[in-house]
C-alpha cells in the first residue's frame, strides 16, 4: 500500500513538473550523417522531462518516418517553399502574395553564383534570406541549430530561446568557410558543438575568443534501428568481392582515387564490384573516368539511397577515400556492422580508426588503397582480426546523452 502511494506521488510530481521545451532546427531529414544523428538523438531523449519541437525547412526525407511520435514536427516555413523551383514559377507565386521581398531574395541568390565555394555561398545568402523570413512563434528553453550555416543562423536570428546551441559538423578550415560571417552568430550562441576532438581543436584555433564555448559531442547512434533497416531486401550483384563506399560525389570524397584503385584491383579480381551510394556535382566527371577505365560493370554509382544499410551489411569491405571529414558517420556505421574498413589518412581519421587494429589507414594513392584491399582479400587472418576487434568495441551513447543533458540544463 505504501509503495503504491509512493508511486502515485511520483507520477503526480512528474506530471506537474514543467518540462523543458526544446527546439531542433534542420534543413530536412534526407539521408545523411547529420540527419541520422538527429533522429537517433530524438529516439533517445527522455520525454518525461523534455517537450520537443522539430523545425524542418523542408518537411521531407527518409528519416522523417523515424521521428518519435512524442516530437512535434512544426509546419514548414512558407517562405522556403516559395523560394523553390524555377524563377518564373516563383515570380508569379510571390507576386500573387505581394511578396516582393521573396523575388528580391531569389535575385540576390542568383547574383551569388560567381562565388565558387558552395559553403561560402550559403553563408553569404543568409543576409538576403533572413529579410523575408518571419520570427518563429513561441518561446523555448533551448534552441539547437543541428547543422552549420542556415540552421545555426536561423536559430540565432529567428528563434526566441533562453539558451541557443549551434553545430559545426565539418572541418571548418578544409571547407574554407568565411569566419568573418560566422563570428557574430557564434557570439550569440551559448555553445558551439562539433562531432570530433579534431574538429573542436580546429574551431578553437579559428575562433580563439570562443574557446570555452566550443565543445565536442559525438554523433548519436541507435544501432538496433540500423540493424532493422539493414534487413530490407535488395538486389546485390553476384561477385567474388563486394566493396561499398558512402558519400557525396564531390572532390572532397576522393572517388577519383577509388576508381583508379578499382582498376588495379580488377587485374587480380576480375569481377570485383564497387558500389558507391551518394549523389553530387561530380557524377558526370566520375562516370567518364569509369568509362575510360572500362569499369562500367565494376564501379557503380548507385546514387543517393534512402536506406544504405542493406548495402553496408552485404559489403565484404567498406572503403572511405575522403580527403577530410569532421567525423565520418559512414565509418562509424561500418564499425557498428563490424566491417573490415580501409580508409585514407584524412586529418581526423585517427579519432575513428586505429591503424591495423580497427581498420587500415592508407595514403591518398590508388596503389595504396588497392594494396590494402587486396591484402584483406588474400589474408583472412588480418581481415578477421579487424572485424573481431570491432566486435569487442561497443559504441556507447550514454556519455553523449549525459553531455547534452548537461548543456541544456
Amino acid at each position: 500500500m505504501v509503495k503504491k502511494i509512493k508511486n502515485e506521488i511520483a507520477s503526480f510530481l512528474a506530471m506537474t513538473m514543467k518540462k523543458k521545451k526544446l527546439l531542433f532546427i534542420m534543413n530536412s531529414l534526407h539521408c545523411g550523417g547529420a540527419e541520422n544523428s538527429l533522429v537517433s538523438l530524438l529516439q533517445l531523449i527522455d520525454y518525461s522531462t523534455y517537450e520537443v519541437d522539430l523545425l524542418l525547412f523542408k518537411k521531407e526525407g527518409f528519416f522523417l518516418k523515424n521521428v518519435p511520435q512524442e516530437v512535434i514536427v512544426l509546419p514548414p516555413i512558407n517562405e522556403f517553399q516559395l523560394l523553390e523551383g524555377s524563377f518564373v514559377k516563383l515570380f508569379f507565386k510571390a507576386l500573387l502574395q505581394f511578396r516582393f521581398d521573396i523575388i528580391l531574395t531569389r535575385l540576390k541568390f542568383k547574383s551569388l553564383k560567381s562565388e565558387k565555394n558552395p559553403a561560402v555561398r550559403e553563408q553569404k545568402y543568409w543576409k538576403y534570406l533572413s529579410i523575408c523570413l518571419p520570427k518563429l512563434e513561441g518561446e523555448y528553453d533551448v534552441a539547437i541549430g543541428f547543422l552549420e550555416k542556415t540552421p545555426n543562423y536561423y536559430c540565432v536570428e529567428k528563434v526566441t530561446a533562453t539558451k541557443k546551441i549551434g553545430f559545426i559538423r565539418t572541418d571548418y578550415v578544409a571547407m574554407k568557410m568565411d569566419a568573418t560571417i560566422d563570428k557574430p552568430f557564434f557570439q550569440k550562441l551559448d555553445y558551439i558543438l562539433t562531432n570530433s576532438d579534431n574538429a573542436t581543436q580546429t574551431m578553437q584555433e579559428v575562433f580563439p575568443e570562443f574557446q570555452d564555448k566550443i565543445k565536442t559531442l559525438e554523433n548519436f547512434f541507435a544501432p538496433q534501428t540500423l540493424f532493422a533497416l539493414a534487413e530490407e531486401e535488395i538486389e546485390i550483384p553476384k561477385t567474388d568481392l563486394l566493396l561499398v563506399s558512402i558519400g557525396r560525389l564531390t572532390e572532397v570524397k576522393g572517388f577519383d582515387l577509388a576508381i583508379d584503385a578499382c582498376k588495379i584491383i580488377k587485374e587480380k579480381v576480375p569481377n570485383v564490384i564497387w558500389l558507391v551510394l551518394g549523389e553530387g556535382s561530380l557524377r558526370n566527371t566520375l562516370q567518364q573516368q569509369i568509362d575510360k577505365n572500362n569499369l562500367r560493370d565494376n564501379f557503380l554509382l548507385l546514387g543517393e539511397k534512402d536506406n544504405p544499410y542493406p548495402y553496408l551489411k552485404a559489403a565484404d569491405i567498406y572503403i572511405h577515400t575522403s580527403h577530410f571529414e569532421g567525423k565520418s558517420r559512414a565509418i562509424e556505421e561500418a564499425k557498428i556492422f563490424n566491417k573490415a574498413i580501409v580508409t585514407t589518412n584524412f586529418p581526423s581519421v585517427k579519432n575513428q580508426i586505429t591503424d591495423n587494429i580497427t581498420g587500415l589507414i592508407v595514403d591518398f594513392k590508388p596503389t595504396e588503397i588497392a594494396t590494402a584491399i587486396l591484402n584483406l582479400v588474400e589474408n583472412d587472418t588480418v581481415k578477421n582480426q579487424l572485424t573481431n576487434n570491432l566486435a569487442l568495441k561497443k559504441i556507447g551513447i550514454e556519455d553523449e546523452i549525459e553531455k547534452i543533458y548537461k548543456l541544456i540544463i
